[in-house]
């Protein structure tokens, strides 16, 4: 099998000496994209493989036997997929769609104000596909919205990245000091259903990472990440956490926080990388979900601050244990690692993962989920 691979990239990138403004861009500016392409990626079994849109129609059907696409939270009013539209409707080759989600404030609303040449995208890979792979039950209503039927719940490629059926957490006894890895969404929370919640929420991870000197993993977070390539008494890297600071109502001072970010935030651009690091802890919480899902790979508890329809529909549908923002209190890490429900979560990923093997056997996808 021959495969096209187009949406999340795959990663490492190839140039280890490409600078981070490409690498951040070629990421879609979010390194949590990295589980989503690279799990696809790791996922298939090919031949030959090639990734992007620098293919004419007659190349892509006279080099590749399938189109692979790997998808996040495409349908969403502020992205336009004719780009990717007018690359497949020419083509003659199947897809194998996984991953496709829905973004809203809230599970319910609707999502059917979106660009024509999305709307267009999504009939498109209707038409190649025998099921579209869509990330819950959310992401099937609104396809449904648009007529679309033929889908398939079966989450996010990456939770099968490991490529092993029997996943098993490991549970911290409730004597042991816990390791604990933190993450959130401070420069999101808009798209959140309770606004001021959220930026609570995300207020009190960055205090608990401040105050216990926890690890914080950064995503998307720019100021951030320029803050841990900056030198000593960067004047920029103030103004910025000035700016963070006032924000989320933190008060505190900017210099610390900065300090902070120096000394304990981390971030990755290579998965291996990242499995290594969050392999170490005996917890993980925040509000990013693949932030957390990659500790759930890893064997590691995790629990996920769910602020929004994309992070509440995949949560819900693989049983990971989660708290809506609206309903976080005092953030104890000791209570929320006890509270969550790994049995259930373990026996769901079973199902899932044999539902994800049938998805891509069904849409003609030699597959190494054994």
């Amino acid at each position: 099998m021959r495969v096209l691979f187009l949406g999340a990239s795959i990663a490492p990138h190839p140039d280890p000496q490409i600078a981070f403004e490409k690498k951040f861009e070629v990421i879609g500016y979010n390194t949590g994209n990295l589980l989503i392409g690279q799990s696809l990626f790791e996922e298939l079994r090919f031949e030959e493989f090639g990734q992007g849109l620098g293919y004419s129609p007659q190349e892509a059907n006279e080099r590749f036997d399938i189109i692979a696409i790997s998808a996040a939270n495409f349908i969403f009013k502020n992205f336009d997929l004719s780009y990717l539209a007018d690359f497949i409707e020419p083509t003659k080759l199947p897809c194998v769609v996984a991953g496709l989600g829905a973004q809203a404030p809230a599970i319910g609303n609707k999502v059917t104000d979106i660009p024509e040449g999305s709307k267009r995208f999504l009939h498109i890979i209707s038409e190649r596909s025998k099921t579209v792979g869509v990330r819950g039950h959310f992401t099937a209503e609104v396809m449904n919205d648009f007529g679309i039927k033929n889908v398939s719940e079966v989450g996010c490629p990456s939770l099968f990245r490991k490529l092993r059926r029997d996943l098993k957490i490991k549970r911290p006894g409730t004597d042991a000091s816990l390791r604990v890895s933190v993450n959130g969404s401070r420069n999101v929370f808009l798209h959140s259903a309770n606004p001021e919640a959220a930026r609570r929420v995300e207020a009190d991870l960055l205090k608990l990472s401040i105050d216990r000197k926890y690890p914080y993993v950064l995503q998307n977070e720019e100021p951030e990440m320029a803050m841990l390539r900056s030198g000593e008494g960067n004047k920029t890297d103030l103004e910025n956490a000035q700016a963070i600071i006032k924000q989320l109502n933190m008060g505190m001072d900017p210099s610390l926080y900065v300090k902070h970010i120096k000394e304990n935030a981390k971030m990755f651009f290579d998965l291996a990388e990242w499995d290594s690091y969050i392999s170490r802890f005996d917890y993980t919480v925040g509000t990013r979900f693949h932030g957390n899902l990659i500790a759930l790979t890893n064997g590691v508890p995790a629990t996920i601050i769910s602020h929004d329809s994309r992070t509440t529909e995949m949560a819900e549908l693989m049983s990971i244990p989660h708290v809506p923002v609206g309903k976080v209190g005092q953030l104890d890490v000791r209570e929320l690692v006890q509270a969550g429900d790994y049995d259930a979560f373990q026996r769901k990923y079973t199902v899932l993962y044999d539902r994800f093997a049938q998805f891509l056997s069904n849409n003609g996808a030699n597959h190494r989920l054994e």
